[in-house]
């Protein structure tokens, strides 16, 4: 339990283990600590220096001969805290590499790919960058009837649309509930309802296409081609144009 932890917070394996021999057997040599972490005696320095160097290991001298003492777990908090500073820094600073780095990033178009994404944080970044970069964005096979996490999910994408003035055409597969209101509401947001077709939550935005399925975890089945693209808008437009209202 405490090694998964340890290592959760940024500790390699060896580090978590000697760290934790330390605690238990305390000031103590090199073999010692060996003996009681079992890492590789080749090692052990340069993991001592490692764990000095954040703060959860401190050395003594007595005799001439080098102790180590594990710092208090209390120690954990500032280790953690200071990763935490470390981070919001680096966060800033790839803010502002962020656009170069979109530069040098090249793109294939024409390049078809199927791929299978899972959870909000894969799919988000995904559908906010087709968001962004996207012209024509049609979606249908829309339910009111997801966990409300799934709809605040989309509200949210939708608010961003709306602030870039992307427009959109919507086929709901159900009418008159608080979430449909919503974004009958919207400007940029052209909705129609097919009641007797019920297709699965699916996005079109340019050559990108988006199968939607909400279970357990927000799941998505991503396609980049334009043919694929082409056909499913081909669907989309004759179902629009069949609940005209």
């Amino acid at each position: 339990m405490y090694e998964e932890f340890l290592e959760g917070t940024g500790l390699t394996k060896n580090e978590a283990s000697v760290y934790l021999a330390l605690l238990r057997i305390g000031k103590s040599k090199t073999g010692m600590i060996i003996n009681e972490s079992k890492v590789s005696s080749g090692k052990i320095y340069e993991i001592l220096g490692k764990l000095s160097d954040k703060g959860l290991v401190k050395s003594v001298s007595e005799n001439g001969v080098k102790h180590f003492i594990a710092s208090s777990p209390a120690a954990l908090v500032d280790y953690l805290k200071e990763k935490e500073q470390l981070l919001h820094i680096k966060e800033k600073e790839l803010e502002k590499l962020l656009p170069g780095l979109e530069q040098l990033q090249k793109i294939d178009h024409n390049l078809e790919t199927v791929s299978l994404i899972k959870g909000f944080r894969g799919i988000s970044s995904l559908v906010y960058d087709a968001l962004t970069n996207g012209k024509s964005i049609k979606i249908m096979g829309v339910r009111s009837s997801k966990d409300v996490k799934f709809n605040n999910f989309w509200k949210n994408w939708h608010r961003r649309r709306i602030e870039l003035k992307k427009p959109v055409k919507m086929l709901f597969a159900d009418k008159g509930s608080d979430y449909w209101k919503f974004f009958k509401k919207l400007p940029f947001t052209t909705v129609r309802e097919t009641l007797a077709v019920s297709p699965s939550a699916v996005m079109i935005i340019d050559h990108q296409c988006f199968l939607f399925s909400y279970d357990d975890e927000l799941t998505c089945i991503h396609i980049r081609s334009g043919s694929i693209a082409k056909s499913f808008t081909s669907f989309f437009d004759s179902l629009w144009d069949s609940v005209r209202t």
